[in-house]
This record gives structure tokens, sequence and C-alpha cells, in this order.
């Protein structure tokens, strides 16, 4: 409960609009009585699916199955162990909600929530070779000055991306 507390308040502070429906599986989760009542507290329409029925909710499962071909497809083409799979999910959504799609009309959902075209320039492989820059004490003129890691996404809320060394430095 706590966490969609948490959802909608950073959506609705990022949107500047406030949330009137929510849809979901008929999960657990969104079964009891205080999500009931948080719904009611705050207006928000509160829609669900007939149980066991994912082709009811046709939009999310094409979604989700998206997401995860694209995970899938990234981790393939770069030889990343099955153990990464969250991260290449994660990089997935990051990509695909900054590319357009037929349902926004060319647009993309980045564009579509921040009402701006995203930048894309900073955008990298997933899975390849990166060099993180040494700094601090330590780093003398003849010491290297990078250490190798592989790509795995990108941080939010920063302009850094998330990587993971292939040895220390």
């Amino acid at each position: 409960m706590e966490y969609i507390k948490k959802v909608k308040n950073e959506a609705e502070t990022e949107s500047g609009r406030q949330l009137k429906a929510f849809r979901s599986d008929r999960g657990g989760e969104f079964n009891s009585g205080a999500f009931v009542v948080f719904c009611r507290d705050h207006g928000i329409k509160h829609y669900t699916t007939t149980p066991y029925s994912p082709q009811h909710n046709g939009v999310v499962e094409r979604w989700n199955q998206m997401v995860v071909e694209t995970a899938r497809c990234m981790m393939k083409s770069m030889t990343v162990p099955a153990r990464f799979w969250g991260e290449a999910v994660r990089a997935a959504v990051y990509v695909l909600n900054r590319a357009p799609t037929k349902s926004l009309n060319g647009k993309t959902p980045y564009q579509a929530w921040f009402g701006k075209k995203p930048v894309v320039r900073h955008l990298r492989t997933f899975g390849c070779t990166v060099y993180a820059k040494r700094v601090g004490p330590g780093v003398n003129k003849l010491a290297d000055r990078s250490t190798p890691g592989v790509f795995f996404g990108y941080e939010p809320g920063t302009k850094g991306y998330h990587l993971i060394r292939l040895k220390a430095g």
C-alpha cells in the first residue's frame, strides 16, 4: 500500500495532473480494504479485469511482452548472463519509453508524459564495454585513468550510467 501511495505522489508531482483511474488484474494487493478506501478517499476509479483472463488487459499484456522480448534480445545480443535480467528490463523500459509508438500517433511515451521530445544522444548499447573514469587519491600521472566495466543502463535521477566493473582498479 505504501508503494502505491509513493507512485501516486511521484506521478502527480511529475506530471502536474491528478490520478483519476487505476486498472488492475485483481491481484491480491489491489483487493484490500485499505486500497479500496484509499481509492475512494482520493477520487480514484478502480477498474478490474476478469479473473484469469489476460486477454482482457490486452494493451498491458502486449507492453509486458514487448519489454520482456526487448530485454531478452538485449541480453542475447551481448551474451549477458541471466542474473542481470533486472538490469536488462530496466534498460529496455528506458529505451522503449523514448521510442515512437503507433498508439501515440508517432510520439514517444516520454513525450506524451512530459510534453517534450526526449534527448536520445546519450543512449548506449546494453552490455557493451565501458570505461569509468577514476578520480581521487591514488590517481597519479602514470596510473590508469579508467576502470573497464559493462554498461547496464541508466541511473535514475542522474546523468550517469549504470555499469558493473570488470576488475578492481
